[in-house]
């Protein structure tokens, strides 16, 4: 039988979305570690707007307190949080990442969402290239900022989100121009980053550059080179976000 939690989306119109973003960035720094969000940015029904999907995996009526401050703020003009089959759950961003579609994606990590940073990405996301577009955070904690950043490989536990900058188009003849939208989000963006990047989200050395795949690896990186040197000199496994050994 599969597991039920609590799930869905809380839109707010996009002329309140800077006050949204301010509750948002104070929500995410309080919820219990039963509940995991996304926020983002989005054109919905050809208007932009601002979800914030929750999941709250514990008692119901404890996840309805918790989520009181996103429904008493505004009000939402969506808001269809409700007990959902968890597959239900894991589908519900299937229509963002449709099949056939181009797609382009840069991100960084952020410890929070300050005045300025939802100041630039407002500037910014008003002049979208594409309707399929979208600008989202994926909450990283609240439990993973309470490891130790020695205890393993992941190094970025200062990070509050990472911010993805999504680009989706249909006619790949429009690529330059969307591929473009994403890359200056994700500038502008920088100077509010920890300085880290998702190591899923980022491409081969040969496109990224080295110092992206250092900033992945955060000052873990020396160390995994030593242990690539060890146990792959020849560099064998090198595909992917590779991490040279040492010499």
């Amino acid at each position: 039988m599969q597991p039920t939690v609590l799930a869905g989306t809380v839109r707010y119109p996009f002329d309140k979305v800077k006050e949204a973003l301010r509750l948002y960035d104070d929500f995410a720094a309080t919820i219990p570690d039963e509940m995991n969000t996304i926020s983002g940015l989005s054109i919905q029904e050809g208007q932009p707007v601002m979800d914030g999907i929750v999941c709250y995996s514990g008692p119901f009526e404890d996840g309805e307190r918790a989520l009181e401050p996103l429904r008493e703020f505004g009000p939402p003009i969506l808001d269809d949080v409700r007990p959902r089959p968890y597959l239900e759950v894991q589908r519900m961003l299937d229509e963002a990442t449709m099949a056939g579609r181009q797609y382009y994606v840069k991100s960084v990590f952020m410890s929070e969402l300050t005045d300025g940073a939802i100041d630039t990405l407002i500037s910014h996301f008003s002049k979208v290239t594409s309707p399929l577009s979208l600008v989202s955070f994926q909450q990283v904690g609240p439990a993973a900022n309470r490891v130790d950043p020695d205890e393993n490989a992941f190094a970025h536990r200062d990070a509050r989100y990472e911010m993805v900058n999504f680009g989706a188009w249909e006619d790949p003849g429009e690529s330059e121009t969307h591929v473009r939208w994403v890359r200056e989000a994700a500038e502008k963006m920088q100077p509010f980053s920890t300085g880290g990047v998702y190591v899923n989200q980022i491409g081969w050395e040969a496109e990224e550059g080295e110092d992206q795949i250092r900033a992945a690896y955060g000052r873990h990186y020396d160390r995994l080179a030593s242990l690539k040197e060890k146990y792959d000199p020849a560099n064998l496994f090198r595909h992917n976000q590779n991490v040279r050994p040492r010499t």
